[in-house]
């Protein structure tokens, strides 16, 4: 076997876990001991020289002393050596030695006390309490044994202080002995749980006498040559040897300090460490001692070296790129700026210079309180790229708004690209205000108070506070309109709309519904007495005449109140009870009106048919009835318009007339207009399979246009049909188109690109503008019954002209509503396309109309076409 070498001899348990400076010291106690026992030996073998007390034996005793004592510390010598420190059983020799001593000379029995007393100490520092109190009692059962086979002067009063004296030191060295110990274990604990290398040295300059067994690891110098003079300067750098002059100096000052440089590890390999050292001074400022802690700081130095090289990059990329660095990775504010190129600099308004190094949240103080810093720290934390929200930088002519992606970075850094989506945001920012907001007042629309009564609802449902809505309907608009035309009403709406701004708070929600119907949403004070104070004030406002192109208009306005969640307890239901309210509240005088039960319906009758509608649905109670619609030109049956019927068990059949407003009020006007639509498509499916090349128009209520669900629900029905999309037509009046243009282009372009047929309905009756008409996705209009009989009693003006803008806009035109004969003639001569109406044929169940359709060519409406020069011959 290989001899081991003296640092790899075993450690005796009592050893075991001390630190190195634990072990070194106590190897430095026990050679200590070994030096005052061979001076102890010298003194032993001259005292029987010496003293006479020894008698004749002088020359004897130091002779054994000699020859037994050094051959014996040689021993121990040996020990120390090899394990450290003496076995226990010596200190049990030693005491022996002593009492052997006071046996032979009994005149220094005192001396001897003494002498047990001097030992113990190195006893209990060198093996412990126990061991020192055993020896203790080994001494005292001597000394009595001595005391009364010699009786010395004095021996019991010596026995008595030597018991009391060697147990009170053996007890105090041994706390003393036992906490240092537990200190300097403590402190190895501590030292070991760093990842760092502590050292300690006396004075201002010089080698450390303690340095951290972690150095080896490190840098792979053993502990001695770090504390050899010297060694610390020979394995620094050489370029970094100025920063150790600045430390010498600032440490012989008597400062602390701080500094970052290059170590050559035994291995050859360059390390670089962060050392800190804390300076203790005395009460006159000279430099005592040095602590010390040494960090390898590499992996950073080299990830901050890969940093300036993407800086470096990053200088010189045409794409604006900010770099960043989280210096605590558990606070998102502390992202510093460490690179920006100048097309980032340009993009942000910032001075490059000024920016680097600053505090990501001190150069853009927008940052603070958004989710960027911490979206930025968490690409670093995670090293997984993100996108992040648009930010808007200030500081230039125009606010800039900037796109922005993080992407990861070693060194817990991140690159941010910078993209300048100024116009796109703005863009965005229009149309989102477009599509919230009415066009001709700049109020918030329909669907903007959806989303707002929708919060509101919420918001209040949480903290048990009432909203209130008010639904307002202007007093003879209609008739200013129909008087001075659409630009008058216009240009009243906007002046009224003004006025109600004015009137109201800012927390109120002022929403204009369509035509001349406005809503307010109030969410504070929204009591009784608060809502009726607002009613108040919007007619008290609208009490003032308005002027416009020198015209004095007067209107009034009749205001309906519903509140949440006295009479709804959601958005739909609370519209709807508002919308009840006002109608009441235009046969009030005040004005005003606050929702109540017995509004809902005017009779017995209604109330009753409101309860039965939901059953009639569910009872399948409707049928379709169906007017055919032919081509003038031509003669030919080309559709037919499907006519919802109430076949009531108790009243017959009833018209849409007595309940489409009921099934408007109470929400089943969607399944209703589902249930004739399906119905609709059906029929009309089996009359093309049995040769009637028809299509169908159906009635849609505004409530079904607004609908989400609408375009999907009509794609899923045609085909479970079989219809063709392009042989449905949807028909909605004009008024429902214009309460809101902007949603009605939304969803009528939908169905219109499936395909569908878009119709306006009793057109020339309503609010529509010639821009709208031209934008509206429509295929075609119909003249409404009222001007149809104005032409059969000779007045063809309003229709030709009706006739000639749809043309002109490229729009089929329907007449309906043809009640005579000679009303055919006279539309197809001023190029209506298509008519309905009774002189044609009523509207008609499913089955009359399929006799009718089989026997179309025998009606009169047929034969009165052939007269005038068209339409097919019977057959």
């Amino acid at each position: 076997m290989t001899p081991r070498s003296k640092s790899e001899m075993p450690l005796p348990p009592e050893t075991a876990g001390l630190p190195g400076d634990a072990l070194a010291a106590r190897r430095s106690f026990w050679r200590l001991v070994i030096a005052y026992r061979y001076l102890a030996i010298v003194c032993l073998a001259l005292a029987p020289l010496v003293f006479p007390v020894f008698g004749e034996r002088r020359v004897w005793l130091a002779a054994v002393v000699v020859v037994v004592g050094i051959p014996y510390n040689v021993v121990c010598d040996v020990v120390v050596r090899r394990s450290g420190r003496l076995p226990p059983i010596t200190a049990y020799g030693d005491y022996a030695a002593i009492l052997a001593v006071a046996a032979i000379a009994p005149a220094l029995y005192t001396a001897a006390v003494m002498i047990l007393l001097a030992i113990l100490t190195q006893i209990v520092l060198g093996f412990g309490r126990r061991v020192g109190f055993s020896a203790i009692g080994v001494a005292v059962v001597g000394l009595v044994t001595l005391g009364f086979v010699h009786q010395p002067t004095g021996w019991v009063v010596s026995v008595v202080v030597y018991s009391i004296t060697a147990t009170i030191g053996a007890t105090v060295l041994g706390e003393m002995a036992e906490g240092e110990l537990g200190l300097r274990l403590r402190y190895r604990d501590l030292v070991s749980g760093v990842d760092a290398v502590v050292w300690e040295a006396p004075g201002s300059e010089g080698p450390p006498d303690y340095i951290d067994e972690k150095v080896v690891e490190l840098l792979g110098y053993p502990c001695a040559a770090w504390r050899s003079a010297g060694h610390w300067e020979s394995v620094i750098h050489p370029d970094d040897a100025a920063v150790i002059d600045d430390r010498r100096k600032a440490i012989s000052a008597g400062g602390n300090d701080e500094a970052e440089y290059r170590i050559t590890t035994a291995g050859g390999d360059i390390v670089w460490v962060h050392e800190v050292v804390k300076v203790m001074t005395n009460l006159t400022g000279e430099v005592t001692s040095r602590r010390g802690v040494i960090v390898d700081v590499s992996d950073r130095k080299r990830a901050e070296e890969r940093v300036r090289q993407y800086a470096d990059i990053v200088e010189h990329i045409g794409v604006a790129l900010l770099l960043v660095q989280l210096e605590d990775p558990d606070d998102e504010t502390s992202l510093r700026i460490i690179a920006a190129n100048p097309e980032a600099g340009r993009l942000t308004n910032r001075s490059i210079p000024d920016v680097i190094g600053q505090l990501a949240t001190d150069a853009f103080p927008r940052l603070v309180g958004s989710e960027i810093p911490e979206r930025i720290a968490r690409v670093i934390r995670t090293g997984e790229p993100a996108g992040l929200e648009d930010f808007t930088v200030e500081g230039g002519e125009h606010p800039v708004v900037l796109s922005l992606r993080a992407f990861p970075l070693p060194g817990q850094a991140a690159g941010v690209s910078l993209d300048d989506v100024t116009d796109r945001a703005m863009t965005a920012r229009a149309l989102r205000h477009q599509a919230l907001h009415d066009p001709l007042t700049g109020l918030p629309n329909r669907t903007l108070l959806n989303d707002r009564l929708g919060t509101a609802l919420r918001t209040a449902e949480r903290t048990a506070t009432p909203v209130a809505l008010l639904v307002m309907d202007l007093d003879q608009f209609k008739e200013v309109n129909d008087a001075l035309g659409h630009h008058h009403g216009d240009r009243l709406l906007v002046e009224l709309s003004n006025r109600l701004t004015e009137v109201l708070r800012e927390a109120d929600t002022i929403v204009r519904l369509g035509g001349d119907e406005f809503a307010i949403l109030l969410t504070t004070n929204a009591s009784l007495s608060g809502a009726i104070t607002v009613a108040q004030r919007i007619t008290r406002a609208l009490e003032e005449p308005v002027l416009v192109d020198g015209i004095s208009l007067q209107t009034g306005a009749s205001v309906g109140i519903a509140f949440f969640p006295e009479h709804a307890t959601d958005a739909e239901t609370l519209v709807q009870k508002a919308d009840i309210a006002m109608y009441a509240a235009k046969r009030s005088a005040a004005g005003f009106a606050v929702y109540a039960p017995e509004h809902d319906r005017s009779s017995v009758w209604r109330l009753t048919l409101l309860g039965e509608l939901r059953r009639a649905i569910h009872q399948d109670q409707f049928e379709v009835h169906y007017q055919p619609i032919i081509e003038l030109a031509s003669g030919e049956v080309v559709g037919v318009e499907a006519l919802v019927r109430w076949n009531h068990p108790d009243h017959g059949l009833m018209l849409p007339v007595e309940f489409i407003e009921l099934a408007e009020v109470s929400g089943m006007i969607q399944p209703l207009t589902q249930i004739v639509l399906e119905q609709a498509a059906r029929d009309v499916v089996r009359w093309r399979k049995e040769g009637h090349d028809l299509s169908v128009a159906v009635n849609l209520s505004v409530r079904s246009l607004y609908s989400p669900e609408l375009d999907e629900w009509i794609a899923v029905m045609l085909s479970a049909t079989e219809l063709p999309a392009q042989k449905l037509c949807l028909e909605l009046t004009e008024s429902e188109v214009m309460d809101d243009p902007l949603v009605a282009m939304q969803v009528l372009g939908q169905l219109q690109r499936r395909g569908i047929n878009i119709s306006v309905d009793d057109f020339g009756t309503g609010q529509s503008s010639l821009s709208y008409l031209q934008n509206l996705p429509i295929n075609e209009v119909k003249i409404d019954r009222g001007f149809i009989s104005e032409m059969e009693q000779g007045d063809v003006t309003l229709v030709r002209s009706i006739i000639d803008l749809a043309h002109n806009l490229g729009l089929r035109v329907v007449a309906e509503g043809v009640e005579q004969g000679d009303a055919l003639g006279r539309l197809r001569g001023l190029g209506c396309d298509r008519a309905q109406g009774f002189f044609v044929s009523p509207p008609l169940p499913v089955d009359a109309c399929d006799a009718w359709l089989a026997t179309k060519g025998q009606g009169s409406w047929n034969r009165h076409l052939r007269l005038l020069g068209g339409g097919r011959s019977a057959g």
